[in-house]
């Protein structure tokens, strides 16, 4: 079976980023810098192969996919399966708000044990990987032997990269959310998926 390489692109600076206002499942949109990197992004990559072109159907992350289809002259794929997590009742919160009120939540079980987290009403971080595994691998099997790009979200990201390298709870605690407009590279063979690099933003420095 032929090797299939994904480049899983986290979106743009989105309106929730710069007002740090978390969006999980909520659709807004790029932020005017969102946009920018978008395009830097997609110039930084303008000389590799890709076939096809994917996203979530939230539309942060499909305004970061099309400057990369664009290019190629082809439509960008939506997928919901690729949404971000559902945050329940931390959905378009601020994170002011959040942290002042639910301090312990917020920076003992989100920032520092984010590989079993689960929001009040939302999805856990194991759910989200298993998700996110499920949507990919399908995306890999219907792009057999091709490169394919992938737009999609931060925690969904962290996550199915930390699942598919096998990391101990400690270590996925560890991980850093992806750089906006930073892409990861997996590659997935036989049902297989193997890590290769994770966040890699050069085209910014």
């Amino acid at each position: 079976m032929s090797k299939t390489t994904l480049l899983l692109v986290r979106h743009g600076q989105s309106l929730g980023n710069a007002q740090r206002i978390l969006l999980g499942h909520t659709d807004w949109d790029l932020s005017e810098l969102g946009y920018e990197q978008a395009e830097v992004c997609a110039a930084a990559l303008a000389e590799r192969k890709i076939d096809a072109v994917y996203s979530s159907d939230l539309i942060r992350a499909y305004h970061t996919a099309l400057p990369h289809a664009r290019r190629r002259g082809i439509e960008v794929i939506k997928r919901r399966e690729l949404r971000e997590v559902y945050l329940g009742e931390w959905e378009c919160r601020s994170v002011t708000d959040i942290s002042e009120k639910e301090p312990e939540e917020y920076y003992i079980a989100w920032k520092q044990h984010f590989a079993t987290f689960r929001p009040r009403g939302g999805e856990s971080t194991p759910e989200l990987a298993e998700r996110i595994f499920g949507a990919l691998s399908a995306v890999a099997e219907e792009n057999v032997g091709k490169t394919v790009l992938v737009a999609f979200h931060a925690a969904a990201i962290r996550s199915f990269y930390s699942k598919i390298s096998g990391y101990t709870e400690d270590e996925t605690n560890a991980t850093l959310f992806p750089a906006n407009a930073s892409y990861t590279v997996v590659e997935y063979e036989n049902g297989h998926f193997t890590p290769v690099a994770y966040s890699v933003d050069d085209h910014f420095k």
